[in-house]
């Protein structure tokens, strides 16, 4: 079969759009020539690939089939041509990054500015996922590096791993919460509560923090709640009795300003350890590996932030002890 990408270019678009005004638009074509190139389209696979009614145009079933598989094979296409572009480049191209929830909150923002300062002919998209997702995407080579936190051996396989600073989490409440002022916590009392936090938390933390509830809250999930947008989990926790578990620079404004407070509470066993992640074999440019120094840099800064927060909030906070879980009401 005989025909030239462009073609699946302009179909997924015109899926996409459903219309051919809009598709057209969209590819910066004129209408007639994407009406000649889907006409062509169809004559060389000898499918109708889509149905042509008054208000949209939508796919039919044998052309839902072709434009999946289409898809896959323009990704794949647009993916090596953007290596081919990057392995050229000095200085110059993009970078498709990935990175999770905590790791954007606490230093990717200041990586990419380091990064770019140095290297400003560069163009960066940086998807924000949760860690498993991230590294179904690295997989696919969609990305070029992810900065997740350590995953399950049987989960890296494939991968390359540069370890990152280890961060200690922290318990952050309301302002008058039922926990504060009562004196030294168990990680029962806490658990006890709703947990906020990122979807996906790291095994071990799960599994700590599911042993720490009480045997009639042990079907209940960790968290309780799930976002990726560290925004949406402050609101939702100064709203209720739900515990944010998150580090404190995050968060550094709410507790300077006592919207927040956190609970005097440590357990070293609670703490993520983050990574970068890139495909193990898969040779990438000078400036992806320009990157990953700044987010090294960026990660050691933040962390030595996060550490003088934790003196000053939790100096005097007591270990994690074993304890019955103080009754929610």
């Amino acid at each position: 079969m005989d025909f030239d990408l462009r073609f699946l270019a302009h179909a997924r678009a015109l899926a996409e759009e459903g219309s051919f005004a809009r598709a057209a638009r969209a590819l910066h074509i004129t209408q007639p020539a994407l009406s000649r190139s889907i006409q062509q389209l169809e004559r060389r696979t000898g499918i109708a690939i889509f149905e042509r009614g008054k208000g949209r145009v939508v796919p039919t079933e044998l052309g839902r089939l072709f434009l999946e598989r289409s898809r896959e094979l323009l990704d794949r296409a647009e993916a090596f041509d953007r290596e081919l572009t990057l392995l050229r480049g000095t200085g110059t191209g993009r970078l498709n990054v990935g990175a999770g929830t905590f790791p954007t909150a606490l230093f990717m923002g200041e990586a990419v500015g380091r990064f770019l300062r140095a290297n400003p002919g560069v163009s960066i998209r940086v998807a924000n996922d949760n860690w498993a997702s991230l590294v179904m995407s690295l997989l696919r080579r969609e990305l070029d590096l992810a900065v997740i936190g350590l995953v399950p051996r049987d989960e890296a396989a494939g991968l390359d791993l540069t370890p990152l600073s280890e961060w200690q989490a922290a318990f952050i409440v309301r302002k008058g919460h039922p926990l504060l002022g009562n004196g030294a916590l168990a990680l029962a009392d806490v658990a006890a509560y709703p947990i906020a936090s990122t979807v996906r938390l790291g095994p071990a933390i799960t599994e700590r923090l599911l042993a720490a509830r009480a045997r009639r809250d042990a079907a209940r999930p960790i968290p309780d709640v799930g976002c990726e947008s560290m925004a949406m989990l402050k609101a939702a926790v100064v709203a209720t009795d739900h515990v944010l578990f998150a580090t404190l620079s995050i968060f550094a404004p709410e507790l300077e300003r006592g919207e927040l407070a956190a609970l005097p509470l440590a357990d070293p066993r609670l703490a993520a350890n983050f990574a970068i992640a890139r495909v193990s074999g898969r040779s990438l440019p000078r400036i992806a590996d320009d990157l990953a120094r700044a987010i090294v840099e960026a990660d050691r800064g933040a962390h030595a932030a996060e550490s003088a927060l934790r003196k000053r909030w939790l100096g005097g906070a007591r270990p994690a002890r074993h304890a019955a879980p103080t009754r929610v009401a």
